[in-house]
């Protein structure tokens, strides 16, 4: 995903020095982590035969973006179990991470097990489009892969905190009356506690190898996309989704890079490698990046709402 050139020693003792705070991690999440139940929460009286009464646009009207979101949330998370066997594949088994997948896999099922039931009791989606978006997309598996357990670490990190920015804005967009805001709300709070684990896990791997970690963070920051991109006009999704002002460049910068760099306090780090600081120096010119094409997507939501 990135151009960083990888020390697989280096790497591998990276992974074995965090098998203790992945683990402590993993207990914090279980401490803190609220079972749910997606059938509670789902207007099941809405429900109805779809061959006795064939879906159509106008039964749950929402915006093209808005529905954009709701089809990129629900594929994402259907196709999760590719995504994690892609990212846990250098990680041995007995590893604490790999007990960490098993457990976030399986919440990340229960949003996708939510938002489709959801989306079947209400009829805001086609479900005969979803499903066949669904075919397409896990026929292929396509999900982001890293060079590098440093790199992925760093990538989930960004990610999941975007993906909680998209659930909770998706959420704001829906009405209280079908539960849709409830569901999106229970399902960002998961991505949040998801986000945390991420996130303090690259913070530990800063302390154990700050200029690895360094190059991983720009690495990934620099090309960095959504896992869904194998979802049929995933691209057309994502400018739907950008100009509904759920989740785009503004958001993703502000919302999501620039706290998150800001915790690990990444322009405060002392000892790094020239390769190292050359890499945060490009950190800062990302962000600066960021900054102008968020600018130019606000500048291009404002005309078309004008």
């Amino acid at each position: 995903m990135g151009n960083l050139v990888v020390d697989p020693d280096k790497d591998l003792a990276l992974v074995e020095e965090l098998a203790g705070p992945a683990a402590s991690l993993f207990n914090r999440h279980l401490s803190v982590s609220k079972e749910w139940y997606p059938f509670e929460d789902i207007p099941w009286d809405k429900a109805a035969d779809f061959e006795e009464e064939r879906w159509n646009a106008n039964q749950y009207p929402l915006s093209q973006g808005v529905q954009s979101a709701i089809i990129v949330n629900v594929l994402t998370e259907d196709n999760f179990p590719y995504y994690t066997h892609t990212l846990m594949s250098p990680i041995k088994p007995d590893h604490p991470l790999r007990e960490w997948s098993r457990r976030w896999t399986a919440e990340e099922w229960r949003h996708s097990a939510a938002i489709r039931d959801w989306i079947l009791a209400t009829r805001a989606i086609d479900p005969y489009r979803l499903e066949d978006d669904r075919m397409v997309q896990m026929s292929k598996g396509q999900v982001p892969q890293s060079d590098s357990v440093a790199e992925m670490i760093a990538y989930v990190s960004f990610q999941e905190l975007a993906t909680q920015v998209a659930h909770r804005n998706t959420g704001q967009a829906l009405d209280k009356t079908m539960r849709g805001k409830k569901i999106m709300s229970k399902v960002a709070g998961d991505e949040g506690l998801h986000h945390a684990f991420y996130r303090d896990l690259v913070l530990a791997a800063l302390q154990i190898d700050p200029s690895t970690m360094v190059m991983a963070i720009q690495s990934e920051l620099r090309k960095f996309k959504m896992p869904g991109t194998g979802i049929p006009g995933f691209t057309e999704h994502e400018e739907a989704i950008a100009l509904a002002g759920i989740f785009g460049a503004q958001q993703f910068v502000e919302a999501v890079v620039r706290p998150t760099l800001s915790y690990w306090g990444i322009f405060g780090l002392e000892g790094l490698s020239s390769e190292a600081n050359q890499a945060r120096e490009k950190i800062g010119r990302n962000i600066a990046g960021l900054t102008r094409l968020a600018a130019a997507q606000q500048a291009r939501i404002a005309a078309l709402q004008a």
